[in-house]
């Protein structure tokens, strides 16, 4: 168990964290090389500026964390667990986020660019100014999340599971009158 670690500039290579509990520790401007977050439960950690290569994050859960403006390449996120905290401005490109499930998560500003999110879960999570051009959210559970950067010419959204309210939201986007009959 990792608990209030602070790390500033680090870089860690091939660690092993499967199953590991980190808890309240704080990483700024750290880079991550082929680490494994398998089944890892992460908690109140803070990753700011932080860099993520190859590294596997499959069936971890990740819990009130802050992972701000990091960058995440080439990574498996296979079955993450995601709930509460605030990805703002984090980089998740041509991710396969297919089997992630993120709740309650503040992602303003994240680059989804051609990310593979058919079938995820983004349950009232803030995706206001998001960038999501090329992105595939085929069936994916968008109910009670910030649906104000999806473009429908630029997402696809096809079976995806919405509220009316945020239908509205998206006619508004193709600037569309919407009015009461």
């Amino acid at each position: 168990m990792w608990v209030n670690q602070i790390s500033d500039g680090a870089t860690f290579t091939g660690d092993d964290l499967c199953e590991m509990t980190i808890a309240d520790s704080r990483f700024v401007r750290c880079t991550f090389r082929s680490v494994r977050f398998n089944c890892a439960t992460l908690e109140r950690v803070s990753f700011t500026d932080c860099a993520f290569h190859g590294c596997n994050f499959f069936d971890a859960t990740i819990e009130e964390c802050m992972v701000a403006d990091s960058r995440f390449d080439r990574c498996d996120h296979t079955g993450m667990r995601v709930t509460g905290g605030d990805w703002t401005g984090s980089a998740l490109p041509g991710a396969d986020l297919t089997t992630a499930d993120f709740a309650r998560v503040a992602m303003r500003g994240v680059n989804l660019t051609g990310a593979h999110c058919s079938g995820a879960t983004f349950r009232d999570a803030d995706l206001g100014g998001a960038h999501l051009r090329g992105a595939d959210f085929t069936g994916a559970d968008l109910r009670g999340s910030v649906l104000t950067a999806f473009d429908p010419r630029e997402v696809e959204l096809r079976d995806a599971i919405i509220t009316a309210d945020q239908a509205v939201d998206l006619a508004e986007c193709l600037h569309m009158s919407v009015r009461p009959a």
